[in-house]
């Protein structure tokens, strides 16, 4: 896989981790000539080391590395993932098409609230019923 960007995400990303915290990574990927040829191009490559019938903790890792035309699409409808990736400060693996990128981050920012919004209130259902 040739990963243009890979960062820290979750609560590592925000400086909110405890030991007790999984660790979560996104990253950005190019599909292989093979798989743009053949139509079998995933959008996104998702790893956990958890267990699906409980929550991640220590020790834990996650992994989801997005095509970079689906980071793309993501960043134009202003997806709170692709907005946090584009102003990750210290990633783990750069490239020049990520740095362009970055250099280009104000470019996604838009008005239209409603990826944000759909997320929050997500959120607040899910957190909401576990409070």
């Amino acid at each position: 896989m040739n990963k243009l960007m890979k960062c820290k995400f979750g609560s590592h990303l925000y400086g909110l981790d405890t030991p007790d915290s999984d660790v979560d990574y996104k990253g950005i990927y190019l599909p292989t000539l093979d798989q743009l040829l053949l139509g079998s191009v995933p959008k996104s490559i998702s790893t956990s080391t958890g267990n699906n019938g409980s929550k991640n903790g220590a020790g834990d890792i996650d992994r989801e590395y997005f095509t970079l035309a689906r980071f793309v699409d993501l960043a134009c409808q202003g997806q709170t993932v692709a907005i946090d990736m584009l102003h990750c400060q210290d990633p783990i693996i750069t490239s020049p098409d990520w740095e362009f990128l970055k250099s280009r981050r104000t470019s996604f920012h838009t008005r239209n609230l409603n990826a944000f919004v759909g997320y929050v209130k997500r959120q607040a259902s899910k957190y909401g019923i576990k409070g």
